[in-house]
């Protein structure tokens, strides 16, 4: 009587399946590029038209401004909200500042909460107190004005 051959292992070979992760992941690499890409091509036509925009617009029209850019950016989610920062800046230094710098209250902007307070008062209330935009387009200004309107902390 002869012994039948049986095996332990009756898939895809190992060869197969380590080219198929290779060409999922080559794929993955490709697609998350061209996200990066044409996101950082949204958010840099976005700074474009706020720095025009700025030139025209008080520190309040700015936050709008950005606020609405914001509201409306196809980039990826991640970098919109990185943005909002930069946007500040490009809107903001498009002219003077100073007289909207002078409004801030040293005593109410030393507490870190104000933001919040100031962006309930206009309805734009934070869901989220780490991601909300419009928090971070009032520590942009307060930081603008800090550093003699040359630069935003990011």
């Amino acid at each position: 009587m002869a012994k039948s051959k049986s095996k332990d292992w009756e898939g895809p070979s190992l060869r197969l399946v380590l080219w198929s992760m290779t060409a999922v992941a080559l794929f993955m690499g490709v697609f998350a590029y061209y996200r990066y890409v044409t996101s950082e091509r949204v958010i840099m036509a976005g700074m474009a038209s706020l720095e025009v925009k700025g030139t025209t617009l008080d520190s309040e029209g700015c936050i709008d401004e950005v606020l609405a850019w914001h509201k409306q950016c196809d980039a990826l989610s991640v970098m919109c909200n990185d943005a909002v920062s930069i946007a500040m800046y490009h809107c903001l230094e498009a002219r003077d500042r100073a007289p909207d710098c002078g409004k801030l209250k040293p005593d109410v902007v030393s507490r870190g909460q104000w933001v919040f307070a100031v962006c309930k008062e206009r309805g734009t209330e934070c869901r989220h107190r780490k991601q909300c935009a419009c928090a971070d387009a009032y520590r942009a200004l307060d930081s603008f004005c800090r550093t003699d309107q040359k630069a935003v902390q990011l």
